[in-house]
């Protein structure tokens, strides 16, 4: 991440290792920077075919979920029981700004009318503040679905498409700003995951912070900028 010098404040989200960030930046033209920078040293290992077909979906991805709302998505590819999998992870800072906040229902506006939630509970996290949880399935026909299904690779000839992702959302407010929600939702092809996309959910909302400077211990992603923040902060 980089220091923010135009703005007295920033929101700073933090970013799991081997991060590709798809929405936070301001141009088309700083996105594709990033990306040639986490991608391009895997090129000979990936293949050129799907090396390429990744800038596609990528870019895909960030049309997706322009205009959403979304401050911050991106994508982690890494392993489970030594089988690749592909994850997205996105960010959204909703302010409320008055009447009765309820991470409930910002959950339910997140997931819409295209997912179905299965279970909300009160979790801690690491600093004792109270965040909600909620696993959930969803439908590649919400933006964050189209942009999950964008960015993987392209499945190999003759593989059914996704058809339902698992999701966990994780809402909680800002420190000392109880009408600045954050909203983290974690999504992968397999249900399965869901519990392991819950502490990485929980982990990235933990960390957002606002600030003239990133929080201390929240891992750098190189060429990754601070986000903007909801209006009136």
């Amino acid at each position: 991440m980089t220091t923010a010098t135009a703005a007295p404040k920033q929101f700073w989200v933090p970013t799991p290792p081997g991060w590709v960030e798809i929405a936070a930046f301001d141009t088309d033209a700083r996105a594709e920077t990033h990306w040639r920078d986490m991608i391009e040293p895997a090129r000979e290992h990936l293949g050129d075919g799907p090396t390429d077909h990744l800038y596609v979906g990528l870019r895909e991805a960030r049309a997706a979920v322009a205009g959403t709302g979304v401050t911050s998505a991106g994508v982690v590819v890494t392993e489970v029981d030594d089988k690749p999998a592909v994850w997205t992870f996105s960010t959204t800072v909703e302010h409320v700004p008055s009447g009765e906040v309820n991470p409930v229902a910002l959950v339910e506006r997140a997931v819409g009318t295209a997912g179905t939630v299965e279970r909300v509970e009160d979790i801690t996290l690491v600093d004792g503040r109270t965040a909600v949880q909620a696993f959930l399935t969803l439908t590649p026909q919400t933006p964050l679905g189209r942009a999950h299904r964008s960015a993987a690779p392209r499945p190999v000839t003759g593989t059914p498409p996704v058809e339902r992702l698992g999701c966990c959302v994780v809402a909680v407010a800002l420190p000392d700003r109880p009408h600045d929600l954050v909203l983290v939702t974690g999504s992968s092809p397999d249900t399965e995951h869901r519990p392991l996309l819950a502490h990485v959910a929980s982990a990235i909302a933990a960390g957002v912070h606002v600030g003239t400077e990133p929080p201390e211990g929240v891992a750098k992603a190189s060429g990754v900028l601070p986000v903007n923040g909801p209006e009136g902060a």
